[in-house]
């Protein structure tokens, strides 16, 4: 039996000292309204500067951002980043199964990979 899931989430750590995370904001806009995926900015640092930046390149990105409580260094540890630095990237099931990480400025094309790459894992899982 297959079951439907959740779409796979786009997880971006974003810190607006971060000059390559600023320039991911209109891409990640672009791709929330294109693809069927859910997208979530976890905020490493300032967060008033950061909430500031994600609400001029697009309102709707809004709701998609997140404080994050650990130390930027050690939240990019935990989430996979082996360097601890930005940028980075990953996209996600909803169970929380990692299908792809990306270190690097985020294209649009990168984005739809990993997006793809949960998409291919969802189809693998349900033969």
């Amino acid at each position: 039996m297959i079951y439907a899931l959740p779409p796979p989430t786009l997880e971006v750590f974003y810190s607006p000292k971060c000059a390559p995370c600023r320039l991911e904001l209109p891409v990640l806009a672009d791709v929330t309204r294109v693809e069927r995926t859910r997208v979530r900015i976890v905020i490493l640092d300032d967060e008033r500067r950061a909430r500031a930046e994600i609400h001029e390149t697009s309102p709707a990105l809004d709701g998609d951002a997140a404080d994050s409580s650990a130390k930027p260094r050690d939240e990019l540890l935990a989430a996979g980043d082996d360097d601890g630095i930005l940028p980075f990237a990953r996209s996600t099931l909803g169970d929380g199964r990692v299908c792809s990480s990306w270190r690097g400025i985020l294209t649009a094309t990168r984005a739809r990979l990993m997006i793809g790459a949960c998409h291919r894992f969802i189809s693998q899982s349900s033969h």
